[in-house]
């Protein structure tokens, strides 16, 4: 069942799926935005706006929940319980996904209509409704996984997913054509669907192939409580959570259109901004979240046992090392794009633009990926309700500047909108994280050291290797040796200040 390695060990196997994952998931964009173009990418993106708030609202918070459940009653010795946890919640998912399926198959056209105002992708959107249940399903499968640190399972599911979506996309492209963009956005979605159905497939064969098999709970002195209300308290503010974030992201990718519409653009314009802004800019700046995505899963499960046991020391252990960790990748990312925008926006996507939208959106990437963190650290020490509080705030705030700014200032309003918020959100979290685990902020550890070492790098290596060394290389290949040389120079200067120790990389549990 539960497995034994250390935390760290099972990081890296997370995050190594995790990065995999990502990786052929960016691939599947470069190849989709190549063949057609980014008013297919920004129609595309808007059909997965509604296929995604309704698995949002079909799975609301499932791995999650799960994770964390299970792995408190495992850890208290409360093995039927958790049996019990497994089964109402595919109970309940299935139930739920099947309404919800049915909702969004038989009203396609009028969703298509009344949210994006663009009946294109109604037979894609068909299409992706039926996978609801699939992915909700997959979800407690995860959840499982997650919570008994079974992490290769989950992590090999997922790439095995996202190579099968990444072939089925190019054989279907193939089959139904990239000049219609309806008929594009179908084959798409049926990739989407297929790879959706494969993945729920191999994670069932292995959960019922390890599943909890033990027939009585160990002895423990430690009182049980109420699973129903235990079950609830966790679940409905994540499931709050999950419900508002579906509205608000539909509702900020939907203003985002009609907005650049209203300053003067044209619908073919406003789409495609929308589509390099979602589909080209974001799937680069988030790759490095890959890591940060596999911590944050990790850490739900592996404080709430430390929480339950009131590890206090260990709480804080994690904590601190993560978000330094978290730190030290993103002052190297926002080196690396700031200086390397333009290559990155011409080598994959053969658009100055995008690269340009990258230099500037990276700067708000560091607030990003410590929210994306600590989101999970104060989920595993029981803090959802805040977290809840912290997305509706976030929201209403970014709705409001979309509202405002973007009819009057168009793509500006916009970028402003993403990095105002970004930076809110995170000092809310920081703030909730310091007040209930006091742990001390390093900012020479934290701070200094990193923006040091990354701006070192990243000059060293723009300015004697990319425009001296490797000027007249191929562009892709300058890149690749550039950031590569990057890397390994800011690894050898953090190592040289010792501010990253190998006591702090350890897989010992």
């Amino acid at each position: 069942m539960a497995k034994k390695e250390g935390l760290m060990f099972n990081t890296l196997i997370s995050t190594s799926g995790s990065v995999a994952t990502r990786l052929v998931g960016m691939c599947t964009m470069i190849y989709i935005s190549n063949q057609i173009g980014a008013e297919g990418i920004g129609l595309y993106q808007l059909a997965m706006t509604i296929y995604m708030m309704a698995y949002m609202i079909a799975s609301a918070g499932i791995i999650t929940s799960v994770s964390k459940l299970v792995a408190e009653e495992v850890s208290c010795g409360w093995i039927l319980r958790a049996k019990k946890v497994m089964n109402i919640f595919l109970v309940f998912g299935f139930i739920i996904s099947l309404i919800i399926t049915a909702l969004v198959y038989t009203n396609a056209t009028n969703l298509s209509i009344l949210i994006v105002k663009d009946n294109r992708i109604v037979e894609g959107l068909k299409i992706l409704s039926l996978s609801i249940p699939f992915m909700t399903l997959s979800a407690c499968f995860k959840g499982f996984f997650y919570g008994t640190k079974d992490i290769s399972k989950p992590a090999s599911a997922e790439v095995l997913e996202q190579l099968v979506k990444f072939g089925l996309t190019i054989i279907l492209l193939g089959v139904f054509g990239t000049h219609d963009l309806v008929m594009a956005c179908m084959g798409m979605s049926l990739a989407i669907t297929l790879g959706e159905i494969l993945s729920f497939t191999y994670l069932g064969i292995l959960y019922f192939a390890n599943r909890i098999t033990a027939t009585q709970n160990k002895t423990t002195n430690i009182p049980e409580g109420r699973l129903l209300y235990k079950i609830c308290n966790v679940l409905f503010p994540i499931t709050a959570s999950s419900y508002l974030t579906a509205v608000f992201v539909l509702l900020e990718n939907t203003l985002i259109p009609s907005g650049l519409q209203d300053y003067g653009l044209s619908v073919v314009e406003s789409v495609s901004i929308y589509g390099m802004v979602k589909g080209m800019v974001f799937p680069l700046l988030l790759f490095p979240t890959a890591l940060l995505s596999a911590c944050s899963t990790i850490l739900t499960p592996e404080i709430a046992k430390a929480s339950a046991l009131k590890y206090s020391g260990r709480v804080e252990s994690l904590s601190s090392r993560v978000l330094h960790l978290t730190l030290i990748i993103a002052f190297f990312i926002v080196i690396i794009f700031a200086l390397y925008g333009d290559e990155l926006g011409i080598s994959v996507y053969n658009n100055a633009q995008v690269g340009t939208l990258l230099q500037i959106m990276v700067f708000m990437s560091p607030f990003m990926y410590i929210e994306i963190v600590i989101d999970g650290i104060l989920k595993g020490l029981g803090e959802q309700k805040k977290c809840l509080e912290y997305r509706i705030v976030d929201a209403i705030f970014r709705i409001l500047l979309m509202y405002f700014l973007i009819p009057k200032i168009g793509l500006n309003g916009l970028l402003a909108t993403l990095i105002l918020s970004n930076v809110i959100s995170s000092i809310l979290h920081i703030n909730r994280l310091i007040e209930i685990t006091h742990i001390p902020v390093n900012f020479t550890k934290w701070i200094f050291h990193p923006t040091l070492c990354a701006l070192a790098a990243g000059l060293v290596t723009k300015s004697f290797l990319s425009d001296m060394l490797f000027k007249n290389m191929n562009t892709r290949i300058n890149l690749s040796f550039s950031i590569l040389f990057a890397s390994l120079f800011y690894l050898v200067a953090l190592f040289s200040l010792k501010n990253i120790t190998p006591e702090e990389l350890s897989i010992r549990k």
